[in-house]
Order: structure tokens, then C-alpha cells, then sequence
């Protein structure tokens, strides 16, 4: 019903071409003095399943029930 019906007459221009490229010299600068500090953070595919497992992150996390008599 949406596409069909409320949405039949409206098309989506976007704002960037498929030829318009992020701009990551504005980040240049940034990037050279974090970079180093950054590297641990790389998610190391060699020794770990998932990114959350190289953080010791268990997912999914379960919470206990609520002690307000909720679930």
C-alpha cells in the first residue's frame, strides 16, 4: 500500500552522484595524530570470531527480570 498507493507519484532524488566521493581530506590532519592511538581498536579477523568478542562484548546480553513485578 505504500509504494503502491501513498508513495506511487513520489520519486527520491538524491543530494551526491554516484560519482561524488566522501571528502576525507577534511579528516587528514585528524587522522595522523589519532591513527596510532586507534590501531588496538582494528578488528582483528585472525584471532577473533566478531568485533564484540575482540572487545569482550558477550552478545546477547540478557537482563534480569524487573523488580517491579515486569518481566
Amino acid at each position: 500500500y505504500f509504494k503502491t498507493v501513498q508513495t506511487s507519484e513520489t520519486t527520491y532524488t538524491p543530494f551526491i552522484g554516484p560519482s561524488d566521493r566522501a571528502a576525507t581530506h577534511l579528516n587528514e590532519e585528524i587522522m595522523k595524530t589519532y591513527r596510532e592511538a586507534l590501531k588496538p581498536f582494528y578488528y582483528d579477523s585472525s584471532r577473533f570470531d566478531t568485533y564484540l568478542e575482540q572487545l569482550g562484548i558477550q552478545y546477547p546480553t540478557i537482563k534480569p527480570p524487573d523488580d517491579r513485578g515486569g518481566n
